[in-house]
Formats: C-alpha cells, structure tokens, sequence
C-alpha cells in the first residue's frame, strides 16, 4: 500500500510538472461577451449587417484569412472593394500583412476602421493596451486623449489630473454624434447613437504624414471628432472612433444604419465587395495554436489519458520486493566458466594454447619474437628447473602435435609449476 502511494504521488507531480512547463495557458475569456463577427448573433455581433447586404444583393465576404491574402481568393475584383475591421483585434496584425493592406487601400480600395476610442465594448478590454498604436498603424493617423492634450497644454497637479480621470469615469455610457458639415458620408445622417459597456477616454487625431484628414462627424454639443477620412493613393480610409456602430445592437439606433448605407453606397464600386474582417477577431481557416489548445474535445482526450495512465500505473501493474542479495560464489564462477570452455574446446587445443601462451610469455622476458616456439635450451639451462620436469613438458607436447590422449589437468599444474621457479 506504500508503494502505492508513493506512486500516485509521484504521477501526480509529474502531472503538474508536465502542466506547469510544456502546456500554454490562454487567458479565460468571457463566454457572455460576444465578438465583432459576421457570424455572431450577439450585441457586438455583425449579423444583422451581414443580413441585410445579402437582402440588398451587396456581394459579403468573411475574411478569414490574414491581410496578405485580400488579392485573390474570394475577392475577385482587385479594386472597389470595402474592408471592415473593428480593433481592438483579437490577433494582431503582422508588419508584413500590414504593408500589403496598404497597397491594397492604394490600389482603390477603401478601409473602414472601427476603433473603440471613444466607447469601451466589453469584448474590447482584451488588447485595450495596444489599440491606440494598432489603429495609428493602419490609419497613418496619430491618436492621444483629450486629458493628455490638456495636461500638454496645462502643468495640472496631480489633484487636478485625478479629479479629470474620476470625471472620465462618471460620465455617461451613453454617445451621441452629429455630422460636422455636409459630406456624401453624411447625406440623410442627422445623429448616430450607441451605448457603451464601460466608460472611454475622448481621442484626438493627427495626421502622421503630409496628407489631410477630413472630419466629419463629431461627439454631440460641440464635442471632439469621432468620424475621420484619409485619401490613401486611389483609395481612402474611414476611421470611426467607436468599434459598436454598426453592431446588431446599435445597427437601428438613430440613423446608424443609414451611415452604413452611405458607407457602402460611396465607397463600393460595382462588382466590389463587402469584406468582414473575421480573421484578427479570432475566426480563422488557417491553423491557430491558442485555438487548438482552447478546444475542450483536446482537454476531454487528454483527461482521458490521464485517467488511463494512473489506472495502469496502480491498477494493472505489479509492486514486487527486491530480490534478496546475495554474496557472488567465486569457485562457482570458475567453475562455470571452465565448464563452458571446456564443452567449446577440444582437449589438443586447449593443450596448444597453454604451450603456446608459455612459450610466449618466456619469449617476452628474453625479448625475441612471441610466435609460440619452445625455448627447449633456455629453459634447461635454468637451475629452478628440473630436467624432468622438462623431459615431462617435451613428451605432452608431443603427444599434443600428433594427436594423441593426454591429461590436460597434469599439462596445466606442469605449466604453473615451471613458470612459479622460472619467476
């Protein structure tokens, strides 16, 4: 029983060991926030927009794919067509797919970019750390609060600083824009409204190159811009300060629907399409390691395994004591082993090979060549040597060389004798 639970414990440490190096852990997401896709019925969703494209015969694509792949596939025509994508993204956007967004814009395509600037979607908390620099990236437009401008402009204390945020965040989730000045993007459009889950920052936007930025729509009752247009080559970009405009929860709020109508209606040229950006929201063709390590039929297998493995480990495999030790019998040793010699060598051979080992050795102490050959002189010039035992060794070597019987054990205690005087 001991050993048992030695071994439990030591699997289940190795268990977490294996846990707590190789395997990743993605962050929990929140299963009651829905994401900015073309597929999802949720309040963030774009369902209800992709709906009515279809009901309006707008050819809808679902980009699922990085930006690299925009040329080709299923959007046939290489201009006229209108991207849509909300950041903050799920996965971010890599330089080189960057790049090619850009061509693609330049080419004479147009991007409309719904950033959560100026709302705080509770979807939009993950990656909230990066979005201003994301859409600064993909707009060429350089974005900073309202507080930090005022604190550029003004050396407020610290009090001062601390009262604005806490001001920030008792404000209202609830925003109202205007149109600033008449624009095509603007036709029909009197007020766009929307909530948001948590309170947002106010943001400014600056172009980062030589290029203007027209603004066309602003916050209600004077506030700051929140709907910019950039030409872009042959094509240009929208840059909507709020990522829930067109959600399925704000598309029939006020005249939201309307500015997408216009959107779609001033941007699109005839056989473009409509491209959802589901890819960096999470909604990918290809392979994605954090959603393959998310799957639960991969925890469920592996569960299993595990509960496999430990049945095997305390429930079919044997605990056996260690054998007692015993000490190593020497003359049993030798014994076997001559034992086995003696059933793979034949009598004139052993017989030969121990003459010949001899010889050698007395060839090695006079310092000539060892090939074996008697030394009959040398040896009975010694005087620890008796001549008998001498005339004895030529008679068994004889015997040996014409094959015939001899004893091998008398061979052997000859040869040990000579070699204990010869020494």
């Amino acid at each position: 029983m001991k050993e048992r639970l030695v071994t439990l414990g030591l699997a289940v440490a190795a268990l977490f060991l294996c846990y707590a190096l190789f395997l990743p852990k993605p962050p929990p997401e929140n299963p009651a926030a829905t994401r900015p896709l073309s597929t999802d019925t949720g309040a963030a969703g774009y369902l209800a927009a992709w709906r009515w494209l279809q009901a309006v015969h707008i050819p809808a694509i679902s980009l699922r794919d990085r930006f690299d792949h925009l040329s080709g596939g299923k959007v046939q025509r290489r201009t006229g067509n209108v991207l849509l994508t909300t950041l903050p993204h799920k996965l971010p956007v890599r330089p080189e797919e960057a790049s090619r967004l850009d061509e693609w814009v330049e080419r004479g395509n147009s991007m409309v970019i719904a950033a959560a600037l100026d709302d705080t979607p509770a979807w939009a908390l993950e990656g909230d750390g990066r979005l201003a620099s994301d859409v600064g990236r993909l707009s060429r437009l350089k974005f900073e609060t309202t507080e930090t401008q005022e604190a550029a402009d003004k050396d407020l204390s610290t009090a001062q600083k601390l009262k604005s945020a806490l001001k920030t965040f008792s404000e209202s989730r609830d925003i109202a824009i205007e149109p600033r000045g008449a624009h095509p993007l603007m036709a029909g459009v009197h007020s766009l409204k929307l909530s948001s889950d948590l309170p947002a920052s106010r943001w400014l936007a600056t172009p980062m190159d030589s290029s203007g930025v027209l603004q066309v729509a602003q916050v209600a009752d004077g506030g700051n811009a929140v709907i910019w247009i950039r030409r872009q080559g042959h094509g240009q970009v929208i840059v909507l300060g709020v990522a829930g405009l067109f959600s399925n929860r704000e598309l029939g709020s006020a005249d939201n629907a309307k500015l997408l109508a216009n959107v779609v209606g001033w941007s699109l040229e005839p056989g473009g399409a409509v491209i959802f950006d589901d890819a960096h929201q999470g909604a990918v063709d290809y392979y994605d390691a954090k959603a393959f390590y998310k799957d639960p039929r991969l925890h469920s297998t592996l569960w299993w395994l595990v509960l496999l493995w430990f049945v095997f480990v305390l429930g079919i495999q044997r605990f056996r004591s260690l054998p007692h030790r015993q000490t190593a019998d020497v003359t049993a040793f030798v014994s076997s082993s001559g034992d086995f010699f003696a059933s793979a060598l034949t009598p004139p051979t052993a017989g030969a090979r121990l003459l010949a080992n001899f010889f050698n050795s007395l060839h090695r102490r006079l310092g000539t060549r060892e090939d074996g050959s008697p030394v009959w002189d040398w040896l009975s010039s010694q005087a620890a040597v008796s001549r008998d035992d001498v005339r004895e060794l030529q008679e068994l070597q004889t015997r040996i060389q014409s094959g015939r019987r001899f004893d091998l054990p008398r061979l052997q205690n000859l040869l040990s004798r000579l070699q204990g005087k010869i020494v």
